[in-house]
């Protein structure tokens, strides 16, 4: 087929090294200014097909309705997503706040890059954007309720529309997104629905059960996650901006905290909100009976060095395999951490000898008091910035236990596991010093000591 054709809707095309067929464009849409080309999929040079003449001529029909669309989705776009925004761009001005901005403003940040038609008669437009110069922003105008998505996924356009869900659109990674409206604040607004996915295997039943048990209890666990706040010590609420759904149906909220100007993860579907330090352990939570997986883990001569989850966190895990494989180990290396995830046991074990006395012992020895500190009720400076005061509960110092790693060995002789294990405390109650700890494949625990 030639480079060249002369089509009976869209003129006269040239193929590109984009395999796609376009042409400049006589039109000023947006901030333009002659820039715009019209582009349309052809991955294999087969030639143009008849939906997507009929896709153009839609557009051709509809084109000032899709302007003026495009603007207010990229305009609540971008104030759904300031947060995101604010800490890519440096130097936004006032101006450019989500409370204030303006389409003027917003272009001043974009560009229209092409009107897209794709293969199977989806249109939209492409975007260029200075937050995200690699995959850029697009306005996909051909469904019933439009959709911002970035260009890389308008040009590689896999949809499916889910029972309950909705239209999805894969994000050419592992997922697959759509959107959801929602009240919490008594303002309609905008949720990401995320679900976990390669385009080959769709979603998953598990997703779906999933998605139907969110929406009825929706309402129920805002407030539920709200009370957890305020039992943390806040009376400030957190936005949530995402609802993820992984593969074995396990779901929560990516929100965004205002007053740590960050987003962290929050697990919805266990009986109590579980509110992460980061987003990355809502994205990897497994069941708790499978909290190491082989895909977490990579490979050396007889070394594995991974994660899984323990108390509902991510730990660093390093397996000393000798002559087996991660793969053998996998049952026996679960088993022991089923014993790491009885907290209350090793809580137990900890304070029987001696830890949380030990704990006091130490802040008692901070030269800073706390400014309310009382002879009833003395308080301490650890980190030159956290008040502890003592007595330490045994619920406090269970809190303020965190796993950094976890050494497990094979002993080949008794095909038997161990783990070494270290432990943080937040607050540092012991000024940047880990207990150290052993424990055997049955549970049993030896506390060492402090190490560091």
């Amino acid at each position: 087929m030639e480079d060249l054709i002369m089509d009976e809707v869209f003129g006269e095309l040239k193929y590109t090294k984009a395999k796609c067929w376009g042409k400049r464009m006589e039109a000023q849409l947006f901030n333009s200014s002659g820039n715009l080309i019209l582009v349309v999929q052809d991955n294999d040079q087969e030639g143009i097909l008849d939906i997507q003449r009929e896709a153009y001529k839609t557009y051709l029909q509809n084109e000032d309705k899709y302007i003026d669309t495009a603007i207010d989705y990229l305009l609540d776009y971008y104030k759904w997503n300031y947060e995101y925004i604010a800490n890519i761009i440096s130097g936004l001005t006032e101006e450019h706040h989500k409370d204030v901005i303006t389409e003027k403003q917003l272009f001043e940040m974009m560009s229209l890059w092409a009107i897209y038609i794709c293969r199977d008669g989806s249109f939209g437009y492409a975007f260029g954007c200075c937050w995200d110069v690699d995959n850029g922003l697009a306005v996909l105008l051909s469904e019933e309720e439009p959709r911002v998505i970035s260009r890389t996924q308008l040009e590689n356009l896999h949809k499916i529309n889910a029972d309950t869900i909705g239209l999805l659109v894969h994000d050419g990674k592992n997922a697959w997104k759509g959107l959801k409206k929602h009240s919490f604040f008594g303002e309609e607004e905008n949720l990401v629905i995320e679900l976990e996915g390669s385009v080959e295997d769709g979603i998953t039943e598990a997703q779906k059960k999933a998605y139907a048990e969110y929406l009825q209890k929706e309402d129920e666990l805002f407030k539920k996650f709200t009370e957890v706040l305020k039992a943390s010590g806040t009376d400030r609420t957190a936005l949530p901006k995402t609802l993820y759904i992984d593969k074995e149906g396990n779901y929560g909220w990516i929100c965004y905290i205002p007053w740590f100007d960050k987003y962290t993860g929050v697990l919805l579907s266990e009986d109590t909100p579980l509110i992460f330090k980061n987003i990355n352990q809502l994205l990897k939570y497994r069941k708790r009976n499978s909290p190491v997986v082989l895909e977490d883990f990579r490979n050396e001569e007889r070394y594995s060095y991974g994660s899984g989850f323990v108390w509902g966190e991510e730990a660093t895990i390093l397996v000393d395999r000798g002559k087996r494989s991660l793969e053998e180990m996998l049952p026996l290396i679960n088993k022991l951490v089923e014993s790491l995830n009885n907290k209350d046991a090793f809580v137990k074990a900890l304070i029987d000898d001696g830890m949380l006395a030990l704990a006091e012992e130490w802040v008692s020895s901070c030269e800073d008091e706390a400014e309310d500190s009382t002879k009833e009720r003395r308080g301490y400076m650890v980190d030159d910035e956290t008040a502890v005061y003592l007595p330490i509960s045994e619920k406090d110092f269970a809190a303020s236990l965190e796993f950094d790693t976890i050494d497990i060995s094979y002993d080949e002789k008794e095909d038997d596991i161990s783990a070494h294990i270290f432990i943080n405390c937040d607050p540092d109650y012991f000024a940047d010093h880990s207990i150290e700890i052993y424990m055997d494949s049955k549970g049993n625990v030896d506390v060492i000591g402090l190490a560091g």
